[in-house]
């Protein structure tokens, strides 16, 4: 364990760095760094991570902030790093992250574990009525009316041993964000908005992108609209197979394939190997490696009966009144005025579009479970009254 402890100069809105921090290494102070956490009430978490080449983000750093001591974890040096995910399981610890997305895919691919409870300040700036998607630095300055130096952030974390700077960098990304978070607290319950931010936070460990159903990717592709059931079984079954083998041998997706030749291997019912070089635009490498996998897969799900088959997608503007849109956006940006929030923190305009969509035989309308929770009462009662 190193002592990186300093002062910072303090000049105007610099930041001064007068927290002890610690760079851990080994399982020992780990463990005693993570008996410290273990005492408090909440705690502040970031990861440094590397994904230029890999489908899984690569963790360089992982930093923590008790209030007390900065702890700088290198995962690169330490095998054993179960006493950190006791922490980020503990229940009774609040772990505060900001952005925290792509964290959660870091500790579920370095760990096997999902952080819980959780908070991102992120969100909860936009709940207050701060920003929607405030950067960290941003935040900060309004909070605190600190700088924060941005210099680090394309920096290669993986490369040992890390520089000076960019450990300053790193503790400076969870010192601050514990008084933000206790800041936001108290704005929150004197708001009587820390309900929304409860439900916010709840759900954000669903749907990493390193963690849906490969079955379900093809659902993310654009145009399926234009797809026929039999075209739609292709490519499921094709995106299916790049998400595994993505995931088995962790490259980025368009390593493996690229989308648009997944797509041109659908709409152009391709099922001749050069034909996935000149129609589907596919590297000849490409081609070698997964050339006879795809039509395999491709023919074989042509062959599904119908009953198998994915239902067809509707075209996103079909079937949209725009006049009772504009109606529905209209009531979403006054309620946020009234509420000093973001239009986007309320809802988006694809709930809007499904709500329109719902509308039964009788002229009921039913709101999409996006708009549930406090939602429905800040806003979803008010669109439904709207089309009545």
């Amino acid at each position: 364990m190193k002592e990186l402890t300093r002062s910072m100069s303090e000049n105007g809105q610099q930041p001064v760095m007068q927290t002890p921090v610690q760079y851990i290494d080994n399982e020992q102070d780990l463990q005693s760094a993570m008996n410290a956490c273990m005492q408090k009430s909440a705690v502040t978490v970031d990861t440094e991570f590397a994904r230029v080449s890999t489908y899984y983000p690569m963790v360089g750093l992982i930093q923590l902030y008790d209030g007390e001591i900065c702890y700088l974890i290198d995962p690169l040096a330490i095998d054993d790093l179960s006493a950190l995910a006791d922490l980020l399981l503990s229940e009774t610890v609040i772990k505060v992250f900001h952005a925290c997305s792509e964290d959660m895919e870091v500790f579920k691919y370095c760990l096997d574990v999902l952080p819980s409870p959780i908070v991102d300040t992120q969100i909860a700036a936009a709940v207050l009525g701060v920003g929607f998607s405030i950067s960290y630095q941003n935040m900060v300055d309004h909070y605190l009316s600190v700088n924060i130096p941005k210099e680090e952030t394309r920096s290669d974390w993986l490369r040992r041993p890390l520089t000076e700077r960019q450990l300053e960098y790193a503790a400076l990304d969870v010192i601050y964000l514990l008084k933000v978070h206790e800041i936001q607290r108290d704005h929150l319950r004197e708001m009587k908005r820390d309900d929304w931010l409860r439900e916010e936070c709840a759900g954000l460990n669903e749907d990493l992108p390193t963690m849906i159903d490969p079955d379900t990717c093809f659902k993310k592709v654009k145009g399926l609209w234009k797809l026929d059931r039999k075209q739609l079984s292709v490519l499921r079954v094709i995106c299916a197979w790049r998400e595994v083998r993505a995931r088995e041998f962790n490259v980025p997706r368009n390593r493996i394939v690229e989308q648009k030749s997944l797509m041109k291997i659908t709409s152009g019912n391709i099922t001749q190997k050069h034909e996935l070089q000149y129609d589907a635009e596919m590297s000849p490498r490409q081609v070698r490696k997964y050339g006879d996998d795809l039509l395999f897969l491709a023919a074989e799900a042509r062959l599904l009966p119908e009953s198998q088959r994915p239902e067809l997608f509707e075209r996103d503007s079909a079937h949209i009144d725009s006049k009772q849109l504009g109606i529905l956006r209209q009531v979403v940006q006054a309620r946020a005025e009234v509420l000093s929030v973001a239009p986007e923190l309320l809802t988006r305009r694809r709930h809007l579009e499904q709500l329109l969509r719902s509308e039964d035989k009788e002229g009921n309308y039913s709101l999409p479970a996006e708009l549930s929770g406090w939602r429905k009462e800040v806003i979803g009662n008010d669109l439904i009254e709207a089309l009545s």
